[in-house]
């Protein structure tokens, strides 16, 4: 009974439901309901990422133990009527600059989840902000609906905003090397403004003026933006990375950074 409802449900293009909605469509009880469910997820064909809800997980996707995060997310996010935005590597992607698919699923959202969610080989680490105003983003499709994603100027600042999160300051080095040619360096000191991170704008113009990167004038035109603008601003020193030490290391004054880490991008 509950296999022939799974196959009902995809056949009419449902992905997820609840356990409300199974009771209701079965008229079975809350018992006979859960006995149910526990056997659909133990047989890998269900998932439960939150109490009450329900993915369907296709054959096909059995062997990684859950649909791609990339369509997880917007099921999750409909369900909590929650604001998000794939952040930092995983946003990274989208723009082709990850260098590399991180080995978690990076969300940032407005409602508090304490653990990542982890099923088979996907694991999505959802990080806290309490607000996601001023915080632009671009929709992608998706076969579960539209995935909000971080646009490059908001991954440029949480990329040091969220430093610990992304491997250290080399990997987001590396990452910079191949995001910048999709960086607005208007867009981004207007962002800086609005989201009152001027200090993380020191730090990723000291990165990029020691980037080798392919289109030198793209570079340029950054950092010189983005001097000019520093320039007409009251700005203490900060470290590069802020969670190290700053004692006893040379001072950039250009960009108003301790030099407290050295960097090396792989690309």
């Amino acid at each position: 009974m509950f296999s022939r409802y799974l196959e009902k449900l995809r056949s009419n293009g449902r992905r997820y439901f609840t356990s409300e909605e199974l009771i209701e469509d079965l008229s079975v009880s809350k018992v006979a309901a859960r006995s149910g469910l526990y056997r659909l997820k133990k047989e890998g064909k269900l998932i439960s990422p939150l109490s009450g809800l329900y993915v369907i997980v296709p054959p096909e996707y059995k062997p990684y133990g859950s649909i791609p995060a990339e369509e997880l997310i917007p099921i999750i996010m409909k369900h909590l009527d929650a604001k998000y935005y794939v952040a930092l590597l995983s946003a990274a992607l989208y723009y082709g600059a990850a260098h590399q698919k991180p080995a978690k699923f990076q969300v940032i959202t407005n409602t508090r989840i304490k653990h990542a969610l982890e099923f088979g080989q996907v694991t999505i680490e959802l990080i806290y902000k309490k607000s996601l105003a001023d915080c632009p983003t671009q929709d992608f499709t998706v076969s579960t609906g539209y995935l909000k994603v971080a646009s490059p100027e908001l991954i440029a600042i949480d990329l040091f905003q969220y430093s610990k999160r992304v491997a250290g300051i080399s990997h987001i080095a590396t990452v910079l090397s191949e995001l910048i040619e999709n960086i607005d360096e208007n867009k981004l000191i207007r962002l800086a403004e609005d989201l009152n991170v001027i200090h993380q704008l020191q730090r990723l113009a000291y990165v990029i003026e020691k980037l080798d990167i392919i289109d030198e004038d793209k570079q340029k035109n950054i950092v010189s933006r983005l001097l000019a603008y520093l320039n007409t601003t009251n700005r203490p020193y900060v470290s590069l990375v802020p969670y190290i030490s700053r004692t006893g290391y040379p001072r950039c004054k250009k960009w108003k950074i301790v030099e407290n880490s050295d960097f090396e991008s792989d690309v």
